[in-house]
């Protein structure tokens, strides 16, 4: 028994040695957490100041604290804001399962899932003073500083685990991938800033119906749109849809050159599902159960992509 405990410390310790060189080296830490050295380090200044003020008010199960004066003890499961960070991206970039990371980070399971509750809206709040998050709500309204004519909207969907009850079985399949999924409405301009993210929706609602739930200012912008949301440009005056393929008919030269234009206009915000989707979390089956977790995990991914885009897209003004 004693030497297979010896053998464990010894891998535990070769772990912390990786985590190490791979913070040297940008692309090997990048593949770790989604974010480079700088984009790491910028992000950790303001998560440090958040977490400590969230300790000092709140345990780890969330209770309030009755003294406010209080030092994180060196024991912790989680000593300091980097490994705390650490630990939170981690976990969002590679989805690994709970007993994985606890081992990874010697603690037992169950302090895995205390602190992904208790770190969650410290990075939400964290990337919110960085202005990255995108707004939410029913209500959609463009600020003046987007600098563009036009607006690109599409769904993105998750896969999610099939549930017993039938009922909820078919309000979350999706008949066009024939898995259970869940849905968020996408607004990006185009550099790639996800401005608005809608609620979560099962995978059964219709893309047009999520557009139609959310009241969409385009006054000075046009809308992009799939076949996805035929019949909106009846309700909106400024979207913009490619012409369908009648039934046995063909496309006429200029409306193919016109289908062509508005897919190099929408390829953009695949180019943002594709980045938000490095968090595997996003990208692989949800084992999260919580609803609202799930909606804040898609927050999550939106504001860590407007982070890298504002430190790779100079021009971009997020003040």
């Amino acid at each position: 028994m004693r030497q297979k405990n010896r053998s464990l410390c010894f891998k535990f310790v070769a772990v912390k040695q990786i985590n190490e060189k791979h913070r040297a080296t940008c692309t090997k830490f990048r593949a770790l957490t989604s974010l480079n050295k700088v984009e790491y380090d910028f992000l950790l200044d303001i998560f440090d100041v958040l977490v400590t003020e969230r300790l000092a008010y709140y345990t780890l199960k969330g209770s309030k604290r009755v003294s406010k004066s209080y030092n994180e003890s060196s024991n912790s499961s989680l000593y300091g804001s980097r490994s705390k960070l650490d630990f939170l991206l981690i976990y969002l970039k590679e989805n690994p399962n709970q007993a994985h990371h606890a081992c990874l980070f010697e603690m037992c399971q169950s302090k895995v899932s205390e602190w992904i509750k208790f770190l969650l809206p410290v990075l939400e709040a964290c990337l919110s003073k960085l202005n990255c998050m995108p707004a939410s709500g029913s209500t959609f309204k463009p600020g003046a500083k987007i600098q563009t004519d036009y607006l690109i909207a599409d769904v993105s969907e998750r896969e999610i685990p099939r549930r017993r009850c039938r009922h909820a079985q078919q309000e979350e399949y999706s008949g066009k991938k024939k898995q259970h999924t869940i849905k968020n409405l996408a607004i990006t301009d185009s550099n790639r800033v996800v401005l608005y993210l809608s609620e979560t929706y099962e995978g059964s609602v219709h893309d047009k119906s999520i557009l139609d739930d959310v009241q969409i200012d385009t006054q000075g912008f046009n809308l992009l749109l799939d076949l996805g949301f035929q019949g909106a440009d009846k309700d909106c005056q400024t979207a913009i849809l490619p012409y369908k393929k009648p039934k046995n008919k063909e496309l006429t030269t200029s409306q193919k050159s016109i289908n062509k234009g508005i897919s190099k206009g929408r390829v953009l915000i695949e180019n943002v599902f594709a980045s938000m989707k490095r968090l595997k979390i996003v990208r692989n089956k949800v084992r999260l159960k919580c609803s609202k977790v799930r909606h804040l995990i898609m927050r999550l991914a939106a504001g860590i992509h407007n982070l890298r885009n504002m430190f790779r897209n100079p021009i971009l003004n997020y003040s």
